[in-house]
């Protein structure tokens, strides 16, 4: 009987495929939460702007005005999450077992067009 040593798969090389998947799943979760937080970013962003120029317009309402207070405040928790997701690959655990920052809520936008079209489907 001929072994054919080239098949042999160590214990060693059984660990790094499962490490190289571990880290291969991990970078597919962290560009997930990236891409996913700088639409939102985006998203909120565009509408303080477009409130904005109804503000320097001198046509925005009170209301207008809360929302854009409000979408501030989210901004600045999609920002601080975003700057957090930066830090998950500097843990000690980073890829075998990341800590994730907490995501905030997704705040709802009535003149957004995503929202629009996606309640139209």
């Amino acid at each position: 009987m001929n072994i054919d040593w080239s098949q042999l798969i160590t214990k060693a090389m059984k660990d790094a495929a499962v490490e190289a998947a571990q880290l291969a799943a991990a970078k597919a979760e962290l560009s997930g939460r990236n891409i996913k937080a700088l639409a939102q970013i985006a998203r909120i962003q565009e509408r303080i702007d477009t409130i904005g120029f109804g503000i320097e317009l001198g046509e925005a309402t009170e209301e207008d005005e809360a929302e854009q207070a409000t979408l501030l405040i989210n901004l600045k928790a999609w920002k601080t999450y975003k700057f957090a997701l930066g830090k998950v690959t500097v843990q000690p655990t980073w890829y075998a077992a990341p800590v994730w920052p907490v995501e905030p809520a997704v705040p709802v936008i009535v003149a957004d067009p995503q929202t629009v079209a996606a309640d139209l489907i």
